[in-house]
């Protein structure tokens, strides 16, 4: 899970999941599957996805750092 809250940290960070994706090493599919299953396992909805564009919900604030 460590992993998983790193990638969310940089998603958030970067504002784009691309450049997330490059910064972390892994693929955007990857990254966004990883940030979907952090989700899953706290339970709550962390990013809010539209088509090509995303925001963080108010649940992002349990990072502390963002």
């Amino acid at each position: 899970m460590l992993k998983q809250i790193k990638y969310f940290l940089a998603v958030a960070e970067c504002n784009s999941f691309t450049e997330a994706a490059e910064r972390c090493f892994i693929s955007q599919s990857a990254i966004s599957q990883q940030i979907s299953a952090l989700e899953e396992n706290l339970g709550v909805q962390l990013i809010k996805r539209e088509k090509r564009k995303f925001s963080l919900t108010a649940a992002h604030r349990i990072s502390g750092r963002i």
